[in-house]
Order: structure tokens, then C-alpha cells, then sequence
């Protein structure tokens, strides 16, 4: 009875030391308190789908928005950038060909390079994309169109949702961008980036630390845990 309870007491420091994470991302997740800093706005294009063997996909944004347009992409080889887009691709009923494990534009293209150069590629993204992934095809001489069917814009956030001693995940440039031009940053809160884009911008604001992994839900977890 007495270990038991020792290892209850374990448990309640481990709770206790636990911090509320905050998500300003488009999508929110499981085990965080979910803030939009942005906000999607989805655009019209012409598209001839027969003109391409396959479908690259970096955001779940982007599975959102060609769908929205024309359900022809569904026959395509459809590469996706990692698992919560693939998620977004089976929701709309497509199938993924090939998912990217490193979560990374940049390591999908040189993938695609080196396996599968010889489909020719629609690229559907934002106005504003971090990563080179078109550039590195393009240099790998593999046929890449990329059109623009969405771009991101900032939306008001309530800081009073915003709990003391919380660990605030920065997914992406454009959110930090949204969360300062809005909110004085706090000394009991703790800044976490999703990815090296973020922490590049997020340096001109306030200390932080780099999930080392930029799954979403790793993310929350190691930022529950932030010092």
C-alpha cells in the first residue's frame, strides 16, 4: 500500500508540472487548447487534371481546397507531406501513394527526385509556402505546376483564453507574425516552434525552443513539458 501510494504521489508531481499547451494553428489537436492565429481563405483556378500523373500535397489546407474545386484529383498517384494530410486526403476519399515520414517539404521532394521523376506533378499550396519543395523538383528536372488555391490571414485571438504558465505552439511564420501584432508576450509562458520556419521568425519575439519532432501531437506533449 505504501509503494502505491508513492507512486501516486509520483503521478500528482508529474500532473502538477504539466503546463496547459496552447495550438494557434489552423487545426487544433487533441490535448491543447486551440487558438486560430490565422485564418484560411480559399481561391478559384482552372485545373485540367488530365494533364498531370499526380498530386502533392504539404497541408491538409490544400486537400481542402482542391477538393472544394473539382474531385478529379482522386484518380491521381497522391503523394502527401505527413500523416494529418493523409488524413485529410482519405476523409475526401482519396488514397496516398506515398506519405512522407520526415514531415518535411524539402525531404518529400528529394523522395519524389530520386523515386519518381518521371510522373508529372500538380502541386496545389498556398500563397506563401516555407520549404523549397518546387524549386528542388524543378532542379531535379521533374515536371512540377504549382497553382495557388488558398492563403492565410490573420484572425483576432482571445487572450484571456491564453491560461498562466502556458506552453504556446508556433506552427508556422504567419502565426507568430498574427499572435505579436495582437498580444505583449508574457514571461510565465513558454514559446514552442513547430519547425525551423517558425523558429527563425519566432527569434525577433521571444525565446523559445524547437519541438524536436513537428508532428502535431508529439508537439503538444514535449510542450506540456517545457521548462
Amino acid at each position: 500500500m505504501g509503494a502505491n501510494g508513492s507512486q501516486s504521489k509520483r503521478d500528482d508531481r508529474t500532473q502538477t508540472a504539466a503546463r496547459p499547451v496552447v495550438t494557434l494553428s489552423l487545426n487544433g489537436a487533441d490535448g491543447a487548447i486551440h487558438l486560430p492565429a490565422i485564418k484560411a481563405v480559399f481561391l478559384d483556378a482552372a485545373i485540367d487534371m488530365a494533364n498531370f500523373d499526380a498530386v502533392v500535397f504539404t497541408s491538409k489546407q490544400a486537400v481542402i481546397a482542391l477538393d472544394r474545386l473539382s474531385g478529379e484529383w482522386k484518380r491521381l498517384k497522391i503523394f502527401s507531406i505527413a500523416a494529418a494530410t493523409s488524413r485529410a486526403v482519405s476523409d475526401r476519399g482519396g488514397e496516398v501513394f506515398f506519405e512522407s515520414i520526415a514531415a518535411s517539404a524539402d525531404r518529400l521532394a528529394e523522395s519524389i527526385a530520386a523515386r519518381y521523376g518521371g510522373l508529372r506533378f500538380l502541386y496545389p499550396r498556398a500563397r506563401v509556402v516555407w520549404g523549397d519543395l518546387e524549386e528542388r523538383l524543378d532542379r531535379a528536372n521533374v515536371v512540377c505546376h504549382s497553382v495557388v488555391l488558398y492563403e492565410t490571414a490573420p484572425t483576432k485571438i482571445d487572450e484571456n483564453m491564453i491560461p498562466p504558465n502556458a506552453a504556446i505552439i508556433f506552427s508556422a511564420p504567419s502565426v507568430v507574425k498574427s499572435f505579436f501584432a495582437q498580444i505583449a508576450w508574457r514571461s510565465d509562458w513558454r514559446a514552442v516552434a513547430l519547425g525551423q520556419s517558425a523558429a527563425e521568425t519566432l527569434k525577433k519575439y521571444a525565446p523559445h525552443t524547437i519541438s524536436p519532432r513537428s508532428d502535431i501531437k508529439a508537439a503538444i506533449a514535449f510542450a506540456a513539458l517545457a521548462a
